[in-house]
């Protein structure tokens, strides 16, 4: 059985991907959502993927996050988000779940990363809450070492789009040659 909730593929730039025997994490470039993508799948040698889900983390929350993560602080995260599947337009539930599992010794420690996928209900002000159970859950170990790998990387590529993006800005330009001729 094929059991997927993941919506048509776009074209986004893949910033992190860890892949284990029977699991991959992608953390994916949407940016000018002010989001990154944690796309997680299982999959079988010889037969691909089983299952895959989707979250999205706002920007902000990545920063603090991947910051403790980066320097191997303990992290227990969860959000909640969600919207209409494109297809089917059901209201879908997307739930993301970073928390580091202590081990002894503390090399034995994992961080484990998960991604729930299920109907939703709409609140009042537009939120998403589960409506029951899942109906998909995904998640992949990873350890500390890989984790700050990962966190790393996100804080790299999100602080090379915040310069780019300023850059861009109009009036940008002007200002870096102001500080040019600054000797």
């Amino acid at each position: 059985m094929h059991s997927t909730i993941v919506d048509s593929p776009t074209d986004r730039p893949r910033i992190f991907s860890h892949l284990t025997r029977t699991r991959f994490l992608h953390i994916e470039d949407s940016l000018e959502r002010g989001k990154l993508r944690f796309f997680i799948g299982s999959f079988e040698r010889g037969k691909g993927s089983s299952s895959m889900a989707y979250a999205f983390l706002d920007v902000d929350d990545a920063r603090v996050v991947f910051s403790d993560m980066a320097w191997g602080k303990p992290v227990e995260f969860i959000d909640f988000k969600g919207g209409r599947d494109s297809r089917f337009h059901a209201l879908i539930s997307r739930v993301l779940k970073i928390d580091t599992k202590a081990g002894m010794p503390r090399e034995a420690s994992a961080v484990w990363i998960e991604v729930q996928n299920g109907p939703g209900q709409q609140l009042g002000d537009g939120a998403v809450k589960p409506d029951g159970l899942p109906s998909l859950a995904i998640s992949i170990p990873l350890t500390i070492f890989e984790a700050r790998t990962l966190a790393f990387a996100c804080l790299a590529y999100m602080q090379a789009w915040d310069v780019a993006r300023l850059v861009r800005r109009p009036g940008a330009a002007a200002k870096q040659d102001d500080l040019s001729n600054c000797h």
